[in-house]
């Protein structure tokens, strides 16, 4: 997607590389075009919709499997640059991969009538809540590790094992809220009657995810933007329209919101993965020229003319051919032009010590 600039010496990595003029303008106009769609919209929002229990199965499996892709990738990213904040990252979109599983098996008509995983009226609106919470505090914590992150930093070390630590910590995490919104499922405040979940707007608790994508946009802002930012900017801009549709202006299941708020949602994950995907073949499309380049030119110097070596004059000793040898080098460098003061002494003073030795002990 851009011509290889990066930050850390050069490497060609999507999480180091700068946007260019034409990405930054692909972004702005989609976020033009997600913007119009949203206000197309809005005044239908609460439009009631026949239900489609099988819109979430196949919903968040494939977002399931674009979070989870990201992750990889990202974390693939990690392993080459070493920096925190791409684990932080990649972090975040394995959270929000594991937090649709227990997301959808909870939700009332997908694989059972009230849920599975032993699920009450407030979980599946509380696991929306805390996944839909959750990924932004990643994303605002990756932007404020990159800001600490200078070129030429000292990287950190053991990747693989910062990998898994990471991978454990943020799957315990995806427990642990499954956990308190099905046994803890008590201690949450009501948000949500029947289909209805209107409650989470008066209550304060959606404004509020919706202020945190907004705080994780405003943080991912800079003057000079890397590729991933500039994407992640995006995802956040649509995320914002995927949350007030499906949880703020919208306020029940099944209705218009809930549905142009899910997809929405799909298409904002797409934008990092396909960037991604669409940097690592045009790394390998470039490996590939590179490799033909150099055997290009091997091929044209296993044909080029082979430069004969010296050889010793008849009757020339061993000794005799290197000090030769040696006397030629030495005034090659010389003339070179390439030497400071204190290496043209030293050579010179070479020069002079074969010289002597071609003259024999008895030459002085």
């Amino acid at each position: 997607m851009s011509t290889v600039r990066t930050v850390e010496q050069n490497y060609p990595l999507l999480a180091t590389a700068l946007a260019t003029r034409r990405e930054k303008a692909v972004a702005l106009a989609i976020a033009v075009v997600i913007f119009v769609a949203f206000i197309a919209l809005v005044p239908f929002v609460r439009m009631p919709l026949p239900p489609w229990p099988a819109f979430i199965p196949s919903y968040e499996t494939a977002l399931f499997f674009i979070d989870l892709i990201t992750a990889a990738l990202l974390f693939d990213q990690f392993v080459r640059l070493r920096a925190l904040s791409i684990l932080v990252l990649a972090s975040g979109y394995l959270f929000d991969s594991l937090m649709i599983v227990p997301h959808a098996l909870s939700f009332p008509g997908a694989f059972s009538a009230s849920g599975l995983l032993g699920a009450k009226e407030q979980t599946t609106a509380w696991l929306y809540v805390f996944w839909h919470g959750g990924f932004p505090l990643f994303v605002i914590g990756y932007a404020l590790l990159r800001g600490t992150e200078a070129p030429g930093s000292p990287k950190t070390a053991f990747p693989g094992r910062l990998i898994v630590l990471a991978g454990i910590g943020v799957a315990l995490l995806a427990i642990v809220l499954t956990l308190l919104t099905t046994w803890g499922h008590d201690l949450l405040p009501v948000v949500m009657r029947g289909s209805n979940y209107s409650m989470l707007v008066s209550k304060g608790v959606s404004p509020a995810v919706w202020g945190l994508t907004l705080l994780a946009l405003t943080v991912l802002w800079r003057a000079k933007q890397r590729i991933v930012d500039l994407w992640l900017m995006v995802v956040m801009w649509v995320w914002l329209f995927d949350i007030a549709l499906a949880a703020i202006i919208g306020s029940s299941r099944f209705d218009l919101g809930f549905y142009a708020g899910r997809i929405f949602g799909l298409i904002a994950a797409s934008f990092l993965l396909i960037t991604l995907l669409v940097e690592m073949a045009r790394l390998h499309a470039g490996a590939i020229r590179t490799a033909a380049g150099l055997e290009a030119k091997l091929a044209q110097l296993a044909r080029a003319p082979q430069k004969k070596e010296p050889a010793p004059m008849r009757g020339e000793t061993t000794d005799l051919f290197i000090q030769r040898q040696n006397v030629a080098h030495y005034h090659s460098l010389l003339e070179s032009g390439s030497l400071d003061e204190n290496q043209r002494h030293a050579i010179e003073k070479l020069l002079e010590e074969e010289k002597a030795k071609a003259k024999g002990p008895d030459s002085a």
